[in-house]
């Protein structure tokens, strides 16, 4: 366990960490029309990098309780990362270390089975392999067991789990592919995205239909330039042996990472020369929901839905996603999905908030806000709410790391009630 720190919003569990007071975040007050937002600091020092990014999930909740993972430090090389897995047993309020080490990943992604297992896989820039742990509940999370995914070290990953078929999935952005056997068994390596004419493979983000389909999509990176191309998706219906469009049409594996492949291109034609970048995805009752920001001048916030089963664009939300008085702008964001509702979580000049759909993405409406500003970066979650309805998941209040800086980057885990 770890000992209480004060963290700038309340008193926490954090381990052997030092401590500095600051100013107290307030959440959406109870007389506000507003659901409110309750913010929990899980680390006061940590790096800039610490929830990198909106693209994959790194909070489960199962029933021993709420899990999330981060960095807290990094070397200049960005060969030693600390990384930390948390937990909290009081729905959020405080958060105990269960697992710590050191490695050249970036923060590991998580996903929990109905039995409250935790797998977790984190990347080593060094031996160029990813490792996944398991974490069982009857060991009470402790002696976790690892297994190497050969090859599958990337910046950027995403994990899905699907235990009616015993595979747990992983996809970096080297374009590799993984289906792991839940049951130990060895893993099966494939190439699935490869690099295209104009475009590479960045940012990939999977998840699982609530019919057994697997959805990959991914936000691509101009070659030699810094610009953020185009974004795309594919599905499989039979854990990712082959692939498809949503319109029918089979994708040959590996497929190209950019518009001369033959994924379904999400983004728009006359996004091609400013950065368009996912930043979150989900799939609800028959339909596929994406949210990215388009970076024209004036930028553009894009909400879109698909019917899975024509590839038919049937809502189009654009140059502004917003409900009556919040307006979500920002590069990252969260997709959260539950009890009929759709959810999603960003930024709202400077404020974490939230809109709501009770028609799955046909109308948005105001559902909650923080009252106190933050630099909010890497804003991102779990994909379903809890059996108690609420969303939950993890910021970085984001500061410039330098020689004169006053404060680092902080760590936030937030609630929002149903």
């Amino acid at each position: 366990m770890g000992r209480v720190g004060w963290c700038g919003v309340g008193w926490i569990m954090v381990a052997s960490l030092a401590t500095r007071p600051g100013p107290l975040p307030r959440a959406s007050g109870p007389n506000s029309a507003l659901k409110p937002i309750r913010l929990t600091c899980l680390d006061p020092e940590a790096t800039g990098y610490a929830t990198f990014q909106s693209h994959n999930q790194k909070v489960v909740w199962t029933r021993r309780g709420i899990f999330a993972a981060y960095i807290r430090t990094r070397n200049a090389e960005f060969t030693a990362q600390t990384w930390r897995l948390v937990r909290s047993t009081d729905g959020g309020k405080t958060f105990s270390t269960v697992y710590e080490a050191v490695h050249a990943t970036n923060p590991p992604v998580l996903e929990a089975d109905r039995a409250g297992n935790l797998y977790l896989i984190r990347a080593d820039f060094v031996d160029g392999n990813a490792y996944l742990y398991r974490f069982l509940a009857a060991r009470k999370f402790a002696e976790p067991a690892v297994k190497k995914l050969e090859g599958g070290a990337a910046g950027k990953y995403a994990a899905c789990l699907d235990e009616k078929r015993g595979a747990l999935y992983f996809f970096s952005h080297n374009g590799r592919f993984f289906r792991v056997p839940t049951d130990g068994g060895e893993p099966v390596r494939v190439e699935l995205v490869r690099e295209g004419r104009d475009a590479v493979l960045q940012y990939p983000s999977l998840c699982l239909d609530d019919r057994g389909r697997l959805h990959a999509a991914w936000t691509s990176q101009k070659k030699g330039v810094y610009l953020y191309w185009d974004i795309h998706h594919m599905l499989s219906e039979d854990g990712g042996q082959t692939w498809r469009n949503m319109t029918g049409e089979r994708v040959p594996i590996p497929v190209a990472a950019d518009q001369t492949g033959h994924a379904l291109r999400i983004s728009l034609d006359d996004e091609d020369e400013v950065h368009t970048w996912l930043s979150s995805f989900a799939v609800a009752q028959g339909k596929a929901h994406f949210v990215y920001l388009s970076q024209s001048q004036p930028p553009r916030q894009r909400y879109v839905r698909y019917d899975i089963a024509t590839g038919r664009i049937e809502v189009d939300i654009r140059p502004e996603f917003r409900g009556e008085t919040i307006r979500l702008l920002g590069l990252d964001s969260l997709l959260a999905v539950g009890r009929g509702k759709l959810y999603c979580v960003g930024n709202d000049g400077g404020r974490l908030a939230c809109l709501v759909s009770s028609d799955n993405g046909r109308a948005w409406h105001d559902y909650a806000r923080s009252q106190e500003t933050l630099s909010l970066y890497a804003i991102g979650g779990a994909r379903a709410v809890t059996p108690s309805g609420e969303i939950i998941g993890t910021f970085t209040d984001s500061v410039s790391e330098t020689p004169s800086s006053t404060r680092k980057p902080r760590v936030f885990f937030f609630r929002i009630a149903p």
